[in-house]
């Protein structure tokens, strides 16, 4: 079986992969699109390096912070690991909150090849003339995307003109089947919200009182971050902070806003996207599985 854990951030999901990689003795995948990047531990709650279950992980700290990693790369890795694992084991456990890397990876998403691109003469664009851009190239995707969604309005416009299909064809060329035909288990934890909240703002402090600020002062010492890196939340708050923008506190409060938003915003992609069982705690969930 292969057991895909997924919910918001700070809902447990790697608690409860950890406990039931333990039981089964299995391999796990990353599912996280920060987790990847190396030295990224503190601010992406990444499994410690002396944890005993660490080397069963894949897909965690292969990328150096400073290259830029994209959704189609994940992917590639993705597919190439999985199908290695299948062969020598019954049981995989697929762990992340990143909900369109798991889309991407189990189900026929297909990507342009990216040959060429015009992101950077897009970027002197602003978000206006972007948005009449796409309406112009692609009308049923300028529907989808809001005109302040700058990163998408550039994507979907650099794949209409680098490609021979715009992106809402690609999208009407998949059958959002999933790409292998294997038993999934689709196991979504979802909190309390009360008690998820709770959970997110008590992480942060922890985050900041194990060494965030430090953690980011040696990733800016050590690289040129990229722009996908920068993204995180956690990390682009305290480079804020670094650079004397805002208050130490102000930087917090923004971490612990922002996570709150994005765990909103998982919790309605997992609704939606997967065909999921719904769990309220981590114990509800083994409880399931084993009885």
């Amino acid at each position: 079986m292969i057991y895909c854990i997924v919910g918001p951030t700070g809902s447990g999901k790697t608690e409860c992969a950890n406990k039931l990689a333990t039981l089964l003795n299995c391999p796990l995948i990353n599912c996280d699109a920060f987790q990847i990047y190396i030295d990224m531990d503190i601010g992406t709650a990444k499994i410690s390096r002396e944890h005993p279950l660490y080397s069963k992980y894949h897909l965690i700290d292969f990328v150096l912070p400073s290259s830029t990693y994209s959704v189609a790369q994940y992917q590639k890795d993705f597919r190439q690991i999985f199908e290695k694992l299948i062969k020598k084991n019954k049981d995989i456990i697929i762990v992340g909150g990143t909900g369109l890397y798991l889309k991407a990876a189990l189900y026929d998403y297909i990507f342009q090849d990216e040959h060429s691109s015009n992101k950077d003469e897009l970027e002197k664009l602003d978000n206006t003339e972007l948005f009449e851009k796409l309406k112009t190239l692609d009308p049923n995707a300028s529907e989808k995307i809001h005109i302040n969604n700058r990163k998408r309005l550039i994507r979907a416009i650099d794949i209409a003109l680098n490609s021979s299909k715009n992106k809402s064809q690609i999208i009407d060329m998949q059958k959002h089947k999933l790409y292998y035909d294997l038993p999934f288990e689709f196991l979504f934890i979802n909190p309390d919200r009360n008690k998820l909240y709770e959970n997110i703002n008590n992480r942060v402090d922890v985050m900041i009182e194990e060494g965030l600020v430090e953690e980011v002062k040696n990733l800016l010492n050590k690289y040129e971050l990229s722009l996908t890196a920068k993204e995180a939340i956690g990390y682009k708050e305290i480079i804020s902070y670094l650079s004397g923008d805002i208050s130490l506190n102000d930087a917090i409060e923004l971490i612990k806003k922002r996570t709150r938003n994005y765990a909103r915003r998982q919790i309605t992609f997992f609704k939606h996207q997967f065909d999921c069982k719904e769990y309220s705690t981590i114990e509800q969930l083994l409880k399931d599985i084993y009885g």
